[in-house]
């Protein structure tokens, strides 16, 4: 089984989009006491590879370079971060952010740059962070040419990876994107099927892995079954 895990911030608070540094760096080292590989998107992808995982972190929050840099560093081991470009040194206060979300600090640029340096890959997650079903074409090129341009010019690197926004996507959105990017990541929590979608990869949020025994056998059969059910139960609660 291969699988894709989402992160926000690695943080104590307890909020939704929180996960202990303690259990971070204890899940890291015990993924890597078993036969599970850490790798980076593009080998995971690799058809010869299997019982393999990537890591990835959303917006760019400073508690990733603090509690998740130092464990990934000395683990030596490959993750993406997909940062919200429009945001950088300031605070996860974008347009679409829902009332009573929990407010982070974000990482300036010399904080970036020092995750890049230490084997982080800084993908793309839009300038602005919005619902990009609701932009017409040329304003969803724009939020991803210009997080490209912006990241390029920081780092010297353009991404060559995407997250939706929230998650959010549609048939005309995975179009238009899709075309620029080698994969696009989304937040259905499911690990990686035998066909893929590049457009539309699933990942599983670290949420739901906080438990030691659902990450610890989370390719055993029953926690892939665990997943799944998660995954069914958000698709239900959003159609109500």
């Amino acid at each position: 089984m291969k699988a894709i895990l989402t992160f926000h911030s690695i943080d104590e608070r307890g909020t939704v989009l929180s996960f202990p540094p303690a259990t971070f760096a204890r899940m890291i080292r015990e993924i890597l006491e078993g036969d599970v590989k850490i790798c980076s998107l593009d080998q995971l992808l690799s058809p010869d590879t299997d019982n393999a995982l990537a890591i990835t972190f959303d917006d760019g929050m400073r508690s990733v370079y603090k509690n998740a840099l130092p464990v990934l560093k000395d683990a030596n081991v490959p993750s993406h971060l997909y940062l919200t470009t429009g945001y950088v040194d300031g605070k996860n206060n974008w347009p679409t952010q829902p009332a009573g979300a929990p407010a982070f600090e974000m990482m300036n640029w010399q904080e970036i740059e020092a995750c890049a340096e230490a084997g982080m890959q800084i993908e793309n997650h839009t300038v602005s962070h919005p619902n990009l079903c609701l932009l017409d074409q040329e304003q969803i090129e724009e939020e991803c040419e210009s997080a490209d341009r912006c990241i390029e010019k920081q780092l010297g690197r353009r991404p060559r990876h995407f997250a939706y926004p929230y998650g959010i996507y549609d048939a005309r959105v995975a179009e238009v994107v899709g075309q620029k990017y080698e994969t696009c990541t989304t937040t259905a929590l499911l690990p990686l099927g035998r066909k893929l979608r590049a457009a539309q990869l699933p990942r599983l949020d670290s949420y739901y892995l906080q438990n030691r025994q659902t990450y610890h056998r989370f390719f055993s059969p029953s926690a892939s079954s665990y997943l799944r059910l998660r995954h069914w139960l958000r698709l239900f609660r959003r159609m109500l």
